[in-house]
């Protein structure tokens, strides 16, 4: 676990000073926040489990607490752009890019062409569709409906709807995040001794 923190911690960096470097936290500013949130968690516990001793043993207390948060943040996440993302425009399907889980799973983002206010975007949206569905439901090079937040147009989302996945994202999140503080006030007592 300690080895898959410090991998992990190296992997946000690089998100994270690509997202410095594109200035995309200016558009997708909830999404950069959640990247440097597991960058500066992962990196925190890489910190402790290597300087304190017995410090390997905060690593799943305080991991679960951050890999909690993330669930809880990327839950949000989705409602929030609901909300933000209110204005309907046409957009041209260009295709997706896709996205490897564990065990072979992996999911698709459409990208999308459109104008808004005389302004060109080709832009990925942070919706997330399994490739059954969006070859059932989208042909390359058709015009679809999208909405847009007015705000950030380069903030999009295919549907104005409640997925179970977000909702099931932040019941998870929450279980982790009051696991890992369990977990962290039982280890604590005994660090403390030592």
């Amino acid at each position: 676990m300690t080895i898959l923190i410090y991998f992990l911690t190296i992997v946000f960096g690089i998100v994270c000073f690509v997202i410095m470097k594109k200035k995309r936290y200016k558009v997708m500013p909830l999404i950069c926040l959640i990247m440097f949130i597991c960058f500066i968690g992962c990196g925190i516990v890489s910190i402790l489990s290597l300087t304190l001793p017995y410090g390997e043993i905060l690593v799943y207390p305080l991991g679960a607490i951050i890999f909690g948060l993330v669930f809880i943040l990327v839950g949000v996440n989705d409602l929030y752009s609901l909300l933000r993302c209110r204005e309907k425009v046409d957009g041209v399907y260009c295709g997706y890019n896709t996205y490897y889980g564990g065990n072979g799973i992996s999911t698709q983002s459409p990208i999308f062409e459109y104008t808004y206010n005389g302004t060109y975007y080709r832009e990925q949206t942070a919706q997330n569709i399994s490739h059954k569905r969006l070859n059932r439901s989208m042909t390359q090079g058709n015009v679809y409906s999208i909405y847009i937040d007015p705000k950030h147009p380069a903030v999009f989302i295919l549907a104005k709807k409640i997925k179970i996945g977000t909702i099931v994202s932040i019941i998870l999140g929450l279980f982790i995040f009051t696991y890992g503080i369990d977990l962290l006030l039982k280890f604590l007592p005994m660090l403390l001794s030592r």
